[in-house]
């Protein structure tokens, strides 16, 4: 299935949705309401890995923007009316990200603040203190089965969620495969961290990144591993569902526009035609809809008037 988006002034677009057009329609005629009261809010592109399939394309030779500074960043947290959560790259390599967590939650106290990570500096369990005394709420941890990012960098993400369970800081579990075997080792975390991990999304790679997934993978692919065709939940958009582990949900996504990854303030941040992936566009995209306070429901996806193509940087522009 072929989500098409045509646009007067940029043309057609078109994304691979799904392969199972029977279970695409299912989830599809469903009514959803989209509501955005949360920023991903990039606070560098720098990363102390090389993922495989980065969006942001971090450490690869493109030339990305420099670390917005402290200060801006205080002033686009303070001006939206919202939770924040910190992305990059990894967060964790700004020498600053105490203050910027500290100073977001002066900002926004009842709001929460929460960072986007790969876990690598939460083996420290004095850093992941100090982030937790200066107004970290949770943490997004991108925890991925062995096999995807092999034992050395899987067993810090380990040593990560022991210091989150030392520490009681509540985390939510990023997982993202490119086989369905990598579903099971979900489980026993759920089991052995159930305490702290009080949310999981499961996402599919994408064609962006460093390297192009050899077999794509739908959430019909993944229910149909899990043996859950026909014990699912609808979840936030036509292009993911809901299972249960033990009362905890596990989100299932595979199409790449579903992550809602706002930048409402600077959205010139990304100045490249070459760091324009997929994703990035999608980021445009809800960005439009935020700004225009729309509520998006499947009807809408019918409306080419309501959509807007991202396909160079010149576009965010002029867009």
């Amino acid at each position: 299935m072929l989500l098409v988006v045509e646009c007067d002034t940029h043309g057609s677009f078109s994304n691979e949705v799904e392969n199972d057009p029977s279970f695409f329609k299912k989830q599809y005629e469903k009514e959803y309401a989209l509501k955005t009261n949360h920023v991903l809010l990039p606070i560098t592109y720098r990363c102390n890995l090389s993922c495989r399939y980065c969006y942001a394309l971090s450490n690869s030779h493109i030339q990305l923007p420099q670390d917005r500074s402290i200060e801006k960043l205080s002033g686009i947290i303070e001006n939206f009316n919202g939770n924040v959560t910190l992305i990059g790259g990894e967060p964790t390599v700004r020498h600053d990200l105490v203050d910027v967590i500290r100073i977001a939650k002066e900002k926004n106290p009842e709001k929460k603040i929460s960072v986007a990570t790969n876990g690598q500096k939460l083996t420290d369990i004095n850093y992941v203190m100090k982030l937790r005394a200066n107004g970290l709420d949770f943490v997004l941890l991108s925890f991925n089965d062995i096999a995807y990012d092999g034992e050395i960098i899987y067993r810090k993400k380990v040593e990560a969620l022991d210091n989150c369970l030392r520490m009681n800081v509540p985390v939510w579990v990023q997982r993202t495969i490119d086989n369905v075997n990598q579903l099971d080792s979900i489980y026993p975390i759920l089991d052995k961290y159930g305490k702290v991990i009080f949310n999981v999304t499961i996402r599919a790679v994408k064609p962006f990144g460093k390297y192009y997934p050899i077999h794509p993978i739908f959430v019909s692919d993944m229910l149909r591993y899990l043996g859950k065709e026909n014990d699912f939940h609808k979840g936030s958009l036509f292009t993911n569902v809901d299972v249960y582990h033990k009362k905890k949900k596990i989100r299932l996504v595979s199409w790449v526009f579903d992550t809602r990854r706002v930048d409402p303030v600077d959205s010139k941040y990304v100045i490249s035609d070459d760091t324009m992936t997929t994703l990035l566009r999608g980021m445009k995209l809800d960005e439009i809809l935020l700004f225009n306070n729309i509520s998006l429901s499947s009807s809408m996806a019918r409306s080419s008037e309501n959509f807007h193509v991202v396909r160079s940087a010149s576009d965010i522009i002029n867009c």
